[in-house]
């Protein structure tokens, strides 16, 4: 199967370009191009225009970030597929942080069937079976979320 990665910038394409579908996939492309290390001590609370507002635990943090902030861009542009980030700004705020132990984050995108029978229906337009079988799985997990 087509890792979702590889996916992101045809998923940004048939979605639309709205900011919740840029936000999420940038979400996304901070996880990968990250790494687990930096995961741990930071987390992406939002993007705002072009700008991804990242939280660190401190000014050390902050500071080591920046040095490498550009190579940080060219990644996540590149997995992107497109310029959706053009600066990053880090900001101290260790509660927003998630502080998760460090397991390997593992999660089940399967759609409950009540979920799954009009996504499928909508899904039909998407003509690449891997991009429909990855949205119908990550919509599922959002809608799932969104219901707790």
């Amino acid at each position: 199967m087509t890792s979702l990665l590889k996916l992101l910038p045809q998923m940004l394409r048939q979605v639309g370009d709205t900011e919740e579908a840029r936000q999420q996939a940038v979400f996304v492309a901070w996880a990968a191009v990250a790494g687990s290390q930096v995961r741990k001590v930071t987390s992406p609370i939002r993007l705002e225009r072009k700008t991804l507002i990242v939280a660190v635990p401190d000014s050390t943090w902050r500071a080591q970030l920046k040095n490498i902030s550009r190579h940080v861009l060219f990644s996540l542009n590149s997995l992107l597929g497109s310029p959706v980030v053009t600066a990053i700004e880090f900001v101290i705020n260790p509660t927003l942080i998630d502080r998760a132990p460090d397991l390997p984050r593992e999660v089940s995108f399967i759609a409950p069937e009540k979920q799954a029978l009009p996504l499928r229906e909508c899904a039909g337009q998407i003509a690449n079976p891997d991009l429909r079988d990855t949205f119908l799985r990550a919509a599922g997990k959002c809608l799932e979320r969104r219901a707790r």
